[in-house]
């Protein structure tokens, strides 16, 4: 609006003060967007913050985790679609009918297989921006029946972690995504509920240049002592 209203006299002023209005006005321009960048993610800081510290138990129940998973791999793609209208992405399903039901609770587990679905996606599109149109991004959701417990392997074909940071991922407030585009939280949030509400396990395997693959196993019951975070 600002604009609007001094493009007219702006354009009477001599050369040199036109110059420096105009360096102004973008400066003003360049400055809110960074305030509104920088907002949103304190915003989604403390939102996360809260999720970590949040006490008393959430409702545990039996599903079928093949069908979490799905909706989950479903929910990214248009949650990503909506952010990004040209976002597209290969998407391939393995769901083994065997892994059946577990218990567990549902919804803190969505929020780790959209944390990890959306975040393969993310690093698959990105390599893809760089990589131009002989490159195709994907991301696999497998699942698996080991025993007593079932794994979800989450995989991209995106650029990949490189073996210095792969330790320090899960660490809350740690991000390999450009300020701005990440908290630092999801990892740190999805292997709180993973390992310490679920009794199970969040791993990472990456091959620089290739793939990045998270697995999250679980026991198909869950402890007595199980509480949430």
């Amino acid at each position: 609006e600002l604009v609007e209203i001094l493009r007219e006299p702006i354009a009477t002023l001599d050369e040199t003060a036109r110059a420096d209005a105009e360096d102004l006005l973008q400066t003003v321009h360049t400055n809110l967007g960074k305030i509104n960048e920088h907002g949103t993610r304190a915003d989604s800081i403390v939102k996360n913050m809260l999720l970590h510290s949040r006490e008393g138990p959430s409702e545990s129940r039996t599903v079928k985790l093949n069908d979490v998973a799905a909706e989950a791999l479903n929910l990214a793609y248009h949650g990503a679609r909506a952010e990004h209208p040209g976002f597209n992405i290969e998407m391939v399903k393995s769901l083994a009918p065997e892994v059946g039901e577990v218990e567990c609770f549902p919804h803190d587990l969505m929020r780790v297989f959209l944390n990890l679905i959306s975040n393969g996606m993310y690093a698959a599109s990105k390599r893809a921006a760089q990589a131009g149109d002989e490159f195709s991004p994907v991301i696999w959701v497998t699942t698996r029946a080991i025993d007593d417990s079932v794994e979800i392997e989450i995989r991209d074909n995106g650029e990949g972690i490189e073996p210095a940071v792969r330790d320090k991922i899960f660490l809350p407030f740690f991000t390999t995504k450009p300020a701005g585009e990440g908290t630092g939280l999801g990892l740190s949030l999805s292997f709180d509920i993973v390992v310490k509400q679920h009794g199970g396990e969040l791993t990472v395997d990456s091959q620089r240049g290739e793939y990045t693959a998270f697995r999250v196993s679980l026991p198909r019951k869950l402890a007595k002592t199980g509480e949430n975070i």
